[in-house]
């Protein structure tokens, strides 16, 4: 292998601040009365593993005997590619207790690297955030600079792919165990109104699900037999298959049953996450005869088939009206009864899901006998799960990828990532309900007379365009509104996407510069990239009449993290502590919100949510897979009153998602979203930071293969009847 001479430069400077009203994001490390000296050791070492030279380079901090400690640790490697020398950076921090309380460190690692000529500084910051116990009066600020130079020679390889093998698995040849993490719920209930599952979780079935994996035909049909849309997109009729019969015996299903899912799931008091989605398109479906429904709906919708009644996007199920009826609802939020291809074999709330195969499937039976899906909420154990043959599949984040392909596990995704960004709440713009305004029922008008139309004003109480919350324009008010737009450019213009990406998602996502919409595609245009600057940040904010105050803080924000990639305890979760520091570092005072899900979500269903979230919003929106045309921001507008919202109605959105969805010309529904996009990038309503993908990674040792379906839905595991155990 031929050796490459370089000059590394590595300085560390350490920065340690005590401010009074750290906030929960701050920079900096409480260390009581008295000042605490640094020392940092160098060491180099050239490692070799098999047919490689890898130079590690780590650096140690440590306080004198009796003090804090902080450790870092930073390995670099370099490698080839492509004849070019990319040098990976990872940073792994330890907390520390400071008497009695929890704090953050920050390290910021600067590297000076000089190729062919030229020389390329990296500035990397890594900050661990950690519940504040209480907040710490001022002491002193310490600073101390360590500069170390050193001269190396490191040898460029490639990142090896499988140089182990994988553990022998602990599971019997018919079982394959799952470490998951935020997936196993409180709930596992059969009915949709109380948040059933459905395809994803391959228990209960929808009309159509993709046919195989991304670029694959999306409108498979499943329990569809044939479809008939009306000439002016009134309504659609579907008759589906005879003789699909459902779990545990409980006979064949019917349009009895999936007339009462569907009507279930749209219900007004549904808590279903996609709610909102489906009411405002679709009116409650009606039986035609025992095969035959129809499904009206509200306005014309071209993609009813792909981003509704498909596991691709949408997610309803359709279960047992006879078991419920002979049960009582009670019985039925514990005992899910449909007709998909595993059955639920036993729930324990937060703990396990175990599956077994439905051997009466009417396509064909799971190919695993039997599968259970274990919450493992630490990561680290997930991992030694795998490693020690206890788990043969395991949902790890995106830095443990690499090194767990190179001993031989491998992974599937089914190409839904997820477009994580922040979303400004509490512009609520819209003044009257939609539905009610076509004659249509809603939350706003739940008596009202179907087909008579009437103007009712929708409830808004997150609606407060103050200097409270200088994100929130009035609409109307131009003054106002181009404030507001102004801070949220700078709160935008202020996140570091790339370093967001390739520290904590390890390079594996890709930048996202408008939520909806995929760098990936063709459509992109780079005039449309939003790039990092902090200091036209700080301008803008200044423009806008939020100068730094005192304490050097501008205004306070209370940001909230959705269970999207991962959820508080994840990779989301990373990402939220680094907004907050950039924002920290503005003068926007950031606090982590990381309550429950059930606790946030009512406050986006009643529209009084108005702190700006971390999410990936948007259902199909979000996922970066889905095509440019699908009409999008139905959650957006009143269109979703009554369910999930991204806590925003925005007329333009409204507008534009009623004529494209309407639109049989894809050109005409491309060109309709561009003007979508460059309307969300003027006013940015949200701010996109990266798409990251979600692959799981499993044990070639105890499962053969497993070919995802193409995907778009929400945070589910999707083609669990597709795992195939090796022979």
């Amino acid at each position: 292998m031929k050796r490459i001479p370089r000059t590394i430069r590595n300085k560390a400077v350490i920065t340690l601040m005590i401010v009074l009203g750290l906030s929960l994001s701050a920079i900096g490390l409480a260390c009581g009365g008295g000042e605490t000296v640094i020392q940092t050791v160098v060491v180099e070492r050239e490692v070799r593993v098999p047919g490689e030279a890898v130079i590690q380079t780590v650096v140690v901090e440590k306080a004198v005997p009796g003090e804090t400690v902080i450790q870092t640790v930073v390995v670099e490697r370099e490698v080839e590619v492509a004849g070019q020398t990319v040098i990976q950076t990872v940073v792994v921090e330890k907390e520390v207790q400071v008497a009695g309380e929890t704090v953050v460190q920050t390290v910021v690692v600067e590297k000076e690297v000089q190729v062919a000529g030229e020389t390329v500084v990296q500035t990397v910051v890594i900050e661990k955030e950690v519940e504040v116990v209480k907040e710490v009066e001022v002491v002193k600020e310490v600073e101390k600079e360590v500069e170390v130079e050193k001269i190396v020679v490191a040898t460029a390889t490639p990142i090896a792919m499988a140089m182990m093998e994988a553990p022998n698995t602990q599971s019997a040849a018919d079982t394959a165990e799952m470490a998951v993490q935020n997936r196993v719920g409180l709930t596992m209930t059969g009915l949709n109104s109380t948040g059933a599952p459905d395809g994803p979780w391959s228990i209960a079935e929808g009309f159509f699900q993709p046919g195989g994996p991304v670029g694959s035909n999306i409108v498979d049909p499943v329990l569809a037999e044939t479809w008939d849309v009306a000439d002016d997109w009134s309504q659609v009729t579907v008759k589906v298959k005879e003789g699909v019969q459902f779990h545990r015996g409980w006979g064949e299903m019917t349009a009895d049953d999936l007339v009462w899912s569907f009507n279930d799931l749209i219900a007004p008091e549904s808590v279903h996450n996609q709610s909102g989605d489906y009411a405002a398109v679709f009116e409650p479906m009606v039986k035609v005869d025992d095969y035959t429904v129809v499904v009206p709906l509200k306005a014309p919708n071209v993609v009813w088939n792909q981003a509704y009644f498909n596991t691709f996007a949408g997610t309803n199920g359709t279960f047992s009206k006879t078991a419920f009826d002979e049960n009582g609802r009670e019985w039925a939020n514990e005992n899910i009864i449909g007709t998909g291809p595993y059955m639920l074999k036993e729930f324990v709330p937060q703990n396990i899901v175990r599956l077994e195969s439905n051997p009466e499937h009417h396509i064909q039976p799971a190919y695993m006998p039997f599968l259970n899906v274990n919450e493992v909420p630490e990561e680290s154990t997930r991992i030694a799960m795998l490693r020690n043959g206890q788990a043969d599949i395991a949902d790890v984040s995106l830095k443990a990828i690499r090194g767990l392909l190179e001993e031989g596990f491998k992974m599937s995704d089914s190409g839904k990532a997820a477009q994580e960004g922040i979303f400004f709440a509490g512009n609520y713009w819209e003044q009257y309900d939609y539905n009610c305004s076509q004659g249509n029922s809603s939350v706003s008008c739940p008596d009202i007379t179907v087909g008579e139309p009437q103007q009712v004003e929708v409830s808004r109480e997150g609606y407060q365009p103050t200097e409270q919350f200088p994100w929130i324009g009035e609409y109307g008010n131009d003054e106002s509104m181009e404030r507001a737009r102004l801070v949220r450019t700078a709160m935008s213009i202020a996140i570091d996407k790339e370093t967001i990406n390739d520290v904590i998602v390890d390079g594996l996502g890709w930048l996202v510069h408008v939520n909806a919409f995929s760098i990936r595609s063709p459509h992109w245009d780079d005039k449309w990239n939003i790039e990092y600057d902090p200091e036209e940040a700080a301008r803008l904010l200044d423009e806008a009449g939020y100068p730094v105050a005192s304490r050097g803080i501008r205004f306070q924000v209370d940001m909230y993290v959705t269970p999207h990639v991962g959820g508080a305890t994840g990779t989301a979760g990373e990402i939220q502590a680094a907004v907050g520091a950039m924002w920290d570092a503005l003068g926007i005072r950031t606090s982590l919100v990381r309550h429950g899900y059930p606790v946030w979500r009512p406050t986006v269903v009643d529209r009084s949510q108005n702190q700006p979230f971390l999410s990936a919003c948007g259902g199909t929106d979000a996922r970066d897979s889905v095509p440019w045309d699908f009409p999008k921001g139905v959650v957006f507008t009143t269109l979703s009153r009554g369910g999930f919202s991204c806590a925003m109605e925005i007329p333009f959105v409204l507008e534009n998602l009623l004529k494209t969805q309407g639109e049989l010309d894809k050109a005409q529904r491309i060109a309709n979203n561009t003007e979508l996009l460059e309307y969300y990038r003027h006013w940015r309503l949200n701010s996109g930071i990266a798409a990251i993908p979600e692959p799981l990674v499993w044990n070639p040792n105890s499962i053969e293969s497993w070919e995802m379906r193409a995907n778009a839905a929400g945070t589910h595991i999707v083609s669990l009847d597709l795992i195939k155990p090796a022979q």
